[in-house]
């Protein structure tokens, strides 16, 4: 018996071909000038195009190490505030994307945990390509800071293992911090009960790691260099 094969419309296929896989983006800026530390965001697939989430203290400071603040998610959303989003920091320093494989579902669990911390808010102000969102917790530069928080979407859906498989603890080291800072640093993680990789130097250091190994989840790293 003669079998038929059906062939896809063309128009179907190529929209099969161009629709990317499900993953988020893990984006560290460098250091740059007199700033020794760095800084992450996460880009996260939603349903209306690509969204960055982009903590820090982009507000009050205080502590005598000025590691407390308001805590303050500066969100973009679409191509173009994306866009916008990488050009103002490639407008003064260097920064690496990597891209990290989800599921589907995965990669939609991680945006409705982002928009679920922008229901409890104190303030919202709308700029031109981002709005941000005054949480109701306070930054900590120790436990909930830029790459924390970056990571804490992806860390909501997977068992710690996994996370630490891809982000060895042996990569904590504090990287780009003074004596002073990083004696808190360490100091408050050991009363907090603390042990992870949450500087974005250290984060660097631990994704090119884990892109040498097999069955890694980091796909892909992405340049972005200063302009």
């Amino acid at each position: 018996m003669k079998t038929t094969r059906l062939a896809l419309p063309s128009f179907l296929l190529l929209l099969l071909l161009a629709t990317p896989a499900a993953a988020l983006e893990v984006i560290v800026g460098l250091p740059y000038g007199t700033s020794r530390i760095g800084h992450t965001a996460v880009r996260v697939e939603g349903p209306d195009g690509p969204v960055v989430y982009d903590y820090g203290r982009y507000g009050k400071v205080w502590g005598p190490l000025r590691m407390q603040g308001e805590g303050v998610m500066r969100v973009w959303r679409g191509e173009a505030a994306v866009a916008r989003y990488l050009a103002k920091q490639q407008s003064y320093r260097d920064s690496i994307g990597y891209v990290i494989t989800t599921t589907p579902a995965e990669e939609k669990a991680i945006y409705d945990w982002y928009e679920k911390q922008l229901e409890d808010v104190r303030w919202t102000k709308e700029y031109p390509q981002h709005t941000r969102y005054r949480l109701a917790q306070d930054y900590d530069g120790v436990l909930r800071q830029c790459t924390s928080i970056s990571l804490m979407g992806l860390k909501a859906i997977w068992p710690k293992d996994k996370i630490e498989a891809m982000l060895p603890l042996r990569f904590n080291k504090g990287q780009g911090f003074n004596p002073k800072v990083h004696d808190y640093y360490f100091a408050t993680q050991k009363k907090a009960g603390v042990h992870e990789v949450v500087v974005p130097l250290d984060l660097i250091d631990a994704f090119e790691w884990s892109m040498t190994q097999p069955d890694t989840p980091v796909s892909k790293r992405i340049e972005y260099p200063r302009r």
